[in-house]
Formats: C-alpha cells, structure tokens, sequence
C-alpha cells in the first residue's frame, strides 16, 4: 500500500505540472494542493481500513478447523498417550506451540 500511495503522490505532482504548465507557479502549487489532498484521503481511509480488520472478530469456522488440525497432529504421533478432550480448554496458540514442541522432540531424536 506504501508504494501505492507514493505512485500516487508522484502522478499528482505529475498532473499538477504537466496541466498547470504556462498557468504560474500558484496554479500549479494549488493543483498540486488538491492531488496530494486526495492521496492523503486515500492514506488515512487505508489505515482506518486495516485497523477496522485487526479488531475484527476471528472466524469461528476457521478457528475450529486449526484446533481440529492440531488436535490431530498432537494425536497422530502418540508422543505420549493423550485424548483430545484432555486439550478441549487449551487455547489455539498453546496448541500450535504444543505441536511445534512435538516436532521439534520428534526430529531431534
């Protein structure tokens, strides 16, 4: 988005030169006003975006198919004797580190 952004303030500072030529420099300072106006609009509306998504809410779908997934790594290799039940209150993340632990002992030995 970043690099986006800089095209955009290159075009605008572009098209305020290229139209504003032989009209004075003033022309082309408020031509050039307007275009970087309109890139900063664009900015702030793709940074209130993302901050929008970050506080979303995480898929309820998704987030039960991972737990499912990494009960079934954790239970696949019978590291150690364990039902899934035993893991229905861990949190997603102790899960996944559980199973990096897991394949981390398993490929070391």
């Amino acid at each position: 988005m970043d690099d986006y952004l800089k095209l955009k303030a290159k075009q605008a500072e572009y098209v305020a030169k290229h139209e504003g030529k032989g009209q004075g420099d003033n022309n082309i300072s408020s031509r050039m006003q307007h275009g970087l106006s309109k890139v900063k609009k664009l900015e702030d509306y793709a940074r209130d975006l993302s901050k929008e998504m970050s506080n979303l809410p995480p898929n309820a779908d998704l987030q039960k198919k991972l737990r499912k997934n990494l009960l079934e790594l954790i239970i696949r290799d019978n590291f150690y004797h364990a039902k899934v039940e035993q893991f229905k209150d861990w949190p997603l993340t102790t899960l996944k580190a559980e199973v990096n632990r897991i394949e981390r002992d398993l490929y070391q030995t």
